[in-house]
């Protein structure tokens, strides 16, 4: 608790063990005969102020140094001074300000209470001034310091050598004084403190005196050098203007002086620029105003110059939207999963806090083409008040494209990024990098090196452009990458970027989308009024089940804005008519639809089951077939498919076959009899393992002879033993069925959570059958199965059917024996 000198400390004699209540400091030494203010906020300081404020009540101020372990508790020190308090009064938030004055030196000799504050048994330093030869001439020595001090340094006042001299008759309190004054260290204050005999410690303060005289020369040298540089500068800068005036007067000012001389006045007065682009930029000034208007480097000169002043260094907006607001106005500009607001908000809130950057990820935005990425990032940009920015990267053909051109080349320019600031007018747009996929096509990584340079925070607060040449803050621009699907983002930005996947759009969202949004924008770029042209519910459910195929909503805006292109056509050939667009008026509009929607059959069927599937365009029915001859118990697949699919049409096999009794299929019939199992639309290629419970049930229906019921459909991986387990495109799936009329769907139990992303009408008009097993599939999916009975009934006629083929073998190979012997 308390830290020993490791010197000899003369001590005053006493008859008992004073004690004292102890103020600890860690900013301040207070010496002898010194006054000094202190700001106290501590409570248990605050209560040892209350209770030795008043006359003849002296308190202990000691020196407590940080520990330089932060896991050890530092050591007050021995030696400090015995002080009064002068004065107190009230400070911020409770704390008082005091005025102490100190009285003599004491030493710690051991800590009697902790609480409420600190007491010690103390004794007092016997500070009896022996005075040697050595003494006086430590004392000029200091003297003559302190005057060279003062010489070159403005901080410490020129009267205080004489000060100073007037204290040297009391050598001890000379050194105190000293130390008290001059911007020692605190740890070589308390050192000169705890040197309790004349001539060490008068050797430390002349010791610590030249260590400061080295700093102040120093200072003064570095002042004196700026001085120097600053006045040449304003000579050169007064030489010049007048050189200038002269040649103004005498009418010889050239082209050149007088651009030159606009430029400079333009830098100077151009706040947006740091320090170094206008020192950068007065250098090309001074290059400019030696050439010609005539020669090419005279106009790269100007150019450069131009494009420097353009660029915004230092232009910002403020982060001061509110959160809540934000929320509000992306909601009213996308439409959209709740999950994906909430995480672009979350990121707003981190930038937000960070005041201005976002030293996260760069996000990367990845949906079919129409799914709302781009209306996402402009509702950002809309909502915190940024520019909006689109650029492509389809267009960056080479890395000049990204990092600029040098300038010793003819027409070089900046790179994408800085041209884009400079669209932008400030440095912390929102910019959105489309087709970022289209990188991944180089078959080196120079390219995406050079974009994740730009949009990642660990590297962009230092950009280079390869012609600007001074580096400038990316970090507050806001970058968003835009890819088709996940696949395809390139392989050296995949693990830089946080992903975020925009889900297609259901037959539901599609309409609302096109109520709320997209009508009215497209009426609005045709020149039609609402109530020009109206597109009713189920004209919009035709246009996007019979002309349209997609996630997205791209194909359905063209469709829509072919039939306004149509209205607007006969109202400007002044037809006085308002169109009403139905499901049976689109075709005049449209012509014959291009799609035909697949449909569930009309009657149950054997080998017929109704699949779900997702793909690149949304939710689908897959009707899948299934059809038994005679063979070698082969399974047969057509329809373009993948290996992951194949291996799981031959675990659904493999399942099925081990149900065989269960089901009454006699075993050999697997053996006896092929299977061949058909996708339809041959022509597109299809993989994944979710066709596993429709292909289960399409096998048991062929080979047991059962039809299944043409109401349901269903989705579903199938492992050997049995289990259904989880996939995903949920929320399309159900759509599509949804579509079709289809009311009952089975899905996995693991996917019951993902229902709640559907729309209300959907959940309440549709019954899901949520299954764990193959077997719940079999006995809800086909019609009149009965394991029990039907079962036993089946292997028995199988087993008297076997038998009567046996005799009846017998009893041929009889007849031919006894013919034989007759013969």
């Amino acid at each position: 608790m308390i830290k020993k000198t490791g010197q000899h400390i003369p001590l005053l004699a006493s008859d008992g063990e004073p004690t004292l209540s102890i103020l600890p400091t860690r900013t301040l030494i207070l010496f002898p005969g010194e006054t000094v203010s202190i700001h106290v906020g501590r409570p248990e300081n605050l209560a040892l102020i209350e209770d030795n404020t008043g006359k003849n009540k002296l308190i202990g101020v000691t020196y407590l140094p940080d520990a330089s372990d932060g896991r050890q508790k530092a050591n007050l020190c021995q030696i400090g001074t015995a002080a009064k308090i002068i004065s107190t009064n009230n400070g911020p938030g409770g704390s008082k300000i005091i005025s102490l004055e100190g009285i003599r030196r004491i030493a710690l000799k051991t800590i009697v209470k902790k609480k409420p504050y600190l007491t010690a048994k103390i004794n007092y330093v016997d500070e009896k001034v022996i005075t040697t030869n050595k003494t006086a001439t430590l004392s000029e020595n200091i003297l003559k310091i302190i005057e060279q001090i003062t010489n070159v340094a403005p901080t410490y006042s020129a009267e205080l050598p004489y000060v100073m001299k007037f204290n040297m008759e009391n050598p001890g309190k000379f050194a105190d004084k000293i130390a008290a004054t001059f911007h020692f260290p605190i740890s070589s204050k308390q050192e000169i403190l705890q040197t309790c005999r004349l001539d060490p410690r008068l050797e430390k303060t002349l010791r610590f005196l030249e260590a400061e005289f080295e700093r102040v020369t120093i200072s003064y040298e570095i002042r004196e050098t700026v001085k120097e540089k600053d006045i040449e500068e304003r000579r050169t800068h007064f030489l010049r203007e007048q050189l200038y005036e002269i040649k103004r007067q005498l009418g010889d000012v050239d082209i050149e002086d007088r651009a030159a001389h606009k430029l400079k006045l333009e830098v100077k007065s151009n706040k947006r620029l740091t320090p170094k682009v206008r020192e950068r930029a007065l250098i090309e000034i001074d290059r400019l105003s030696h050439l010609s208007t005539a020669s090419a480097e005279y106009g790269a000169t100007k150019f450069y110059l131009d494009w420097l002043q353009e660029i915004p260094w230092n232009v910002c907006s403020e982060e001061i939207y509110d959160l809540d607001q934000v929320e509000a106005d992306i909601g009213s500009e996308y439409y959209g999963s709740q999950k994906i607001k909430k995480q672009i908000l979350e990121r707003i809130a981190v930038r937000k806090l960070h005041g201005g950057i976002d030293e996260g990820a760069p996000l990367c935005l990845a949906g079919a083409p129409g799914t709302g990425k781009a209306s996402l990032a402009r509702a950002m940009a809309k909502a915190m008040g940024k520019k909006f920015i689109r650029i492509s990267a389809g267009a960056l053909v080479d890395i000049a494209d990204i990092k600029g051109t040098a300038r010793t080349y003819l027409g070089a320019m900046p790179g994408i990024f800085i041209r884009t600031l400079k669209d932008a007018g400030a440095c912390d747009p929102v910019i959105l990098i489309e087709d970022v996929e289209s990188l991944a096509e180089e078959t080196n990584t120079v390219m995406p090196m050079a974009m994740l340079e730009a949009i990642d925070p660990r590297f962009n607060s230092r950009f280079l452009d390869n012609y600007v040449g001074l580096p400038i803050d990316l970090s507050r621009a806001i970058f968003i990458c835009s890819v088709r699907s996940t696949e395809e983002i390139p392989e050296v930005l995949n693990h830089r970027l946080e992903v975020v996947e925009l889900p297609g759009y259901i037959e539901n969202e599609k309409i609302h989308i096109a109520r709320k949004y997209l009508i009215p924008n497209i009426l609005r770029k045709h020149g039609l009024k609402r109530n020009d042209v109206k597109f009713l519910e189920s004209g919009l459910k035709n246009i996007i089940r019979s002309y349209t195929m997609e996630a997205g909503l791209l194909g359905m805006t063209r469709e829509m804005e072919k039939i306004c292109r149509h209205v607007a056509h006969k109202k400007a050939s002044k037809v006085n008519k308002k169109w009403s667009i139905t499901d049976k008026t689109v075709e005049s509009f449209l012509g014959t639809p291009v799609y035909i929607p697949e449909m569930p059959e009309k009657s149950s069927e054997i080998g017929v089951c109704i699949g779900l599937a997702w793909t690149g365009s949304g939710g689908d029915l897959m009707i899948i077939e299934g059809l038994r001859m005679k063979g070698s118990g082969e399974v047969i697949t057509t329809g373009s498919l993948g290996e992951v699919m194949k291996e799981s049409i031959q675990a659904a096999h493999s399942y099925v076959h081990s149900k065989a009794d269960v089901l009454g299929i006699d075993h050999d019939d697997f053996s006896n009899f092929d299977i061949h199992i058909h996708f339809p639309s041959g022509a597109i290629p299809k993989d994944g393992p979710s066709a596993g419970v429709t292909v289960s049930l399409v096998i048991a229906s062929v080979m047991s002879e059962r039809p299944i019921r043409n109401d349901i459909a269903m989705t579903g991986e199938v492992t050997l033993r049995g289990r259904v387990l989880s996939v995903g495109g949920i929320k399309e799936k159900i759509s599509a069925a949804y579509r079709a009329g289809i009311k009952t769907i089975m899905i996995p139990c693991e996917n019951k959570k993902d229902l709640k992303d559907l729309p209300a009408d959907i959940i309440k008009e549709t019954k899901f059958v949520f299954i764990n097993n193959v077997d719940e599939v079999l006995e809800k999916g086909l019609l009149d199965f009965k394991p029990s009975s039907y079962t036993l009934e089946k292997i028995f006629a199988k087993e008297i059917e076997k038998a009567k083929r046996q005799k009846k073998k017998t009893n041929s190979r009889r007849i031919s024996a006894k013919s034989g012997r007759k013969k």
